[in-house]
């Protein structure tokens, strides 16, 4: 027993000596729980409806669950071209004594707040229906249509990309941040620092072995997602390719530079735990739509969002490259930044 308490106590003494792991192991959960409560504190979400040529009786109805934006009936304005922008969720028009929805479709959480909006004002009108009253709205049916993707789709098939996007970033960061490590324990590293190697060649040399082993990832991911779990796919296969692989160098790049800065195994997965969990959080998981706007600006300084973005645009709007162009660019706009940031603390390192 005393030999068990001498080695719990110089445990105990090197978290003393090791602030940064003791600070770690408290603020980070606190800081991601402290996320998690902004995120699933925020009100329900309130769907923007496109109404043509309603009845006002029915816009009233409608104004009680959704923000309602009336459009002129005679208007030759396609459901289509209302919801490409995706700043309406849905479009309601009445034909006979048919309800036609149309929903956008690409985001689960805007369907179904958009759906509920309109059954709950055809619910309340034929509640507030005298018996022998008027034979409109209230006995209307309702026929629901998708822009993109149909009723068919679960919420694992909306969610799907973003996972896709995730699981490539995370692992190739915990490849890419742990080999450098065991590099630099084994002693691989320090020859290299030495070496007439420059700082940029040792990192491009890096991002181009790991990039390799990232593309083979990609794909394969990307083939079991599609083939096997049978996740949607309406846009060109080969631009998710691009996306996945795009996602996967800014992984490693990232975690190129989170290696050259921590000293041990632990530490890596303590800056992971750091830099990686906030990102997944506000990537598209979690509908930010009714989160504070802080937030919401947030979401957009990571990469993780911009590459989910994208691939949400592709596998489920059927988005070509002109789409997500602007999301793919930031992306790579991420990954030279990173690039360059390892490249300064591998060139700092050589100069010690």
């Amino acid at each position: 027993m005393r030999n068990a308490m001498a080695l719990a106590k110089r445990i105990l003494q090197q978290f003393r000596h090791d602030p940064r792991t003791v600070a770690m192991l408290v603020v980070a959960p606190v800081f991601v729980m402290w996320l998690l409560s902004i995120i699933l504190g925020s009100p329900g979400f309130k769907p923007t409806v496109a109404a043509v040529g309603l009845p006002d009786q029915m816009v009233q109805a409608l104004e009680n669950n959704a923000t309602v934006v009336q459009v002129d009936a005679n208007s030759t304005t396609d459901p289509a071209d209302i919801l490409t922008d995706r700043s309406i969720d849905a479009v309601v028009a009445l034909d006979g004594t048919t309800l036609q929805v149309t929903v956008e479709g690409s985001n689960a959480t805007h369907n179904r707040a958009s759906i509920a909006a309109v059954q709950q004002a055809m619910a309340s009108m034929t509640q507030a229906a005298q018996p022998g009253g008027q034979q409109g709205p209230p006995q209307a049916t309702i026929d629901i249509s998708y822009l993109h993707g149909s009723s068919d789709w679960g919420s694992f098939d909306f969610f799907g990309p973003i996972f896709i996007g995730v699981f490539v970033f995370m692992f190739v960061f915990i490849t890419s941040g742990m080999s450098l490590v065991t590099e630099r324990t084994g002693g691989t590293m320090e020859r290299l620092l030495v070496s007439p190697i420059k700082a940029w060649q040792l990192v491009a040399g890096y991002c181009i072995g790991f990039g390799v082993a990232a593309a083979i990832q990609s794909v394969l991911v990307l083939a079991a997602s599609i083939l096997l779990l049978k996740f949607p796919n309406e846009g060109q296969t080969w631009l998710v390719v691009v996306i996945t692989f795009s996602m996967a160098l800014v992984s490693m790049a990232l975690g190129l530079l989170v290696s050259a800065l921590a000293k041990t195994a632990f530490q890596v997965i303590q800056l992971m735990i750091l830099l990686l969990v906030p990102q997944i959080l506000v990537s598209g998981i979690f509908d930010l739509s009714t989160a504070p706007r802080w937030m919401q600006i947030l979401s957009q300084c990571f990469p993780i969002t911009h590459g989910a973005n994208a691939l949400l645009g592709v596998m489920l709007r059927g988005d070509r490259f002109s789409g997500i162009g602007l999301d793919l660019g930031i992306v790579w706009a991420f990954f030279v930044v990173l690039f360059g940031l390892a490249t300064m603390s591998f060139a700092r390192r050589q100069t010690r």
